[in-house]
């Protein structure tokens, strides 16, 4: 059996040829180790100049472009020619046009993934259908290349296979669950959130959980997931948001005693000051509080609307900022709200309050009161400002 140089390019970088590995030399990432990682996602297809040039260089005030290839197209045949590989040529630059071929085998993930991409389209038995999209979601095994992932030729190849890969696990998913095979769903779909997490491949983890019997790990899942959505600021798209609401109303315990029950609903630990909970807990607590005042008159509550402002007095925009301030913020609302008032992140700047016993009139004080402390907490280099969306009024 002939050897093979074996090329990994998504969630890291290897090369290795009969089980000895190619490291590129001691620099972080040299412009001929790229070259070699472009000439690998298309293995003995050919490539422009102009094409390559682009892609190694497009950012960069480089002079003579032309030169700098042909310098980094030697240096790469010098590294090649003292690696582990056989005795050749592999460089192969003719009118202008540029291929890997030294008469080797070639195995790469990124060439593999996209073969099978191409073929996936044209394919129409559903079994056959099904094996491709396993073939994809078995190969993609994380980001192309993340060191270099901020690389504009890495950028467009890597949304390229994202699509691959995600199409795939559609299919697949469909295929999977009319097959009942929902081992299978949960170890990909665990593997896709963990690469992607809050693209909507939660629901398909959660839902083969739950039909596994594990309602333990499948609650931990979309309560965490739940944490996260709030923190990014939703799902991609309203779909995804519905797909996880559905299946998380299919988490349920099963049958208990009283006190059981009683348990389960009680806070693990009672902390002062106000609680926090996920955007669509706190939807659901205003819901209710607004059926109550339909149906009963008015209920003394304001909801605001709190914004969290840079040091010019405008929104803060900042995400790793934003992060670090609503922390902060928090905390304020920790120290001067009660335990019966609610808050919830609803963007990245922006936190809901739900103060039950609070009139109009005490609002701009609550405003005022959160401002101070969350001033003297970062130092004075911000702010925030406090809206009151409703005052207790029914539908």
């Amino acid at each position: 059996m002939k050897e093979a140089l074996s090329v990994r390019m998504f969630g890291g970088f290897s090369a290795a040829y009969g089980g000895e590995v190619l490291a590129f030399g001691g620099q972080k990432d040299p412009k001929f180790k790229q070259l070699f990682q472009i000439l690998m996602t298309r293995p003995g297809r050919e490539f422009s100049k102009r094409e390559v040039v682009e892609s190694l260089y497009d950012c960069e005030a480089v002079e003579d472009a032309n030169a700098s290839l042909n310098n980094t197209i030697f240096r790469l045949r010098k590294y090649l020619r003292n690696s582990p590989l056989p005795p050749g040529e592999y460089l192969v630059l003719k009118d202008g046009m540029l291929r890997f071929d030294g008469g080797i085998a070639v195995e790469s993930d990124a060439w593999a993934l996209e073969c099978a991409g191409r073929e996936l389209t044209e394919e129409r038995d559903r079994g056959k259908r099904a094996e491709l999209c396993g073939k994809i979601c078995e190969l993609y095994r994380g980001e192309l290349l993340p060191r270099i992932s901020n690389e504009l030729w890495v950028i467009e190849k890597s949304k390229e296979y994202k699509e691959i890969y995600f199409n795939a696990l559609d299919i697949l998913f469909s295929y999977l669950k009319e097959e009942d095979d929902y081992k299978n769903i949960e170890r990909l779909a665990a593997h896709a959130c963990e690469i992607y997490p809050c693209e909507g491949w939660e629901s398909w983890w959660i839902e083969s959980l739950l039909v596994l019997g594990c309602r333990e790990e499948a609650e931990r899942v979309y309560r965490e997931t739940a944490e996260r959505v709030q923190e990014i600021g939703g799902f991609l798209s309203r779909e995804q948001q519905e797909r996880f609401h559905k299946v998380g109303a299919r988490i349920c315990y099963p049958e208990g005693t009283a006190e059981e029950i009683g348990k389960c609903l009680m806070e693990p630990e009672a902390e002062e000051g106000a609680y926090g909970c996920t955007l669509p807990g706190f939807s659901d607590c205003f819901r209710m509080l607004k059926r109550v005042t339909a149906r009963r008159g008015p209920i003394c509550f304001s909801l605001l609307l709190c914004t969290i402002l840079d040091a010019g007095g405008r929104p803060i925009q900042d995400r790793r900022a934003c992060e670090k301030q609503g922390e902060r913020l928090c905390m304020s609302f920790k120290k001067y709200l009660r335990r019966g008032d609610i808050y919830a992140k609803y963007s990245e700047n922006q936190y809901l309050l739900l103060c039950t016993g609070a009139e109009r009139g005490n609002f701009s004080d609550i405003g005022l009161r959160l401002d101070m402390d969350f001033r003297k907490r970062c130092g004075g280099r911000g702010g925030i400002s406090c809206r009151l969306l409703d005052e207790g009024r029914a539908w």
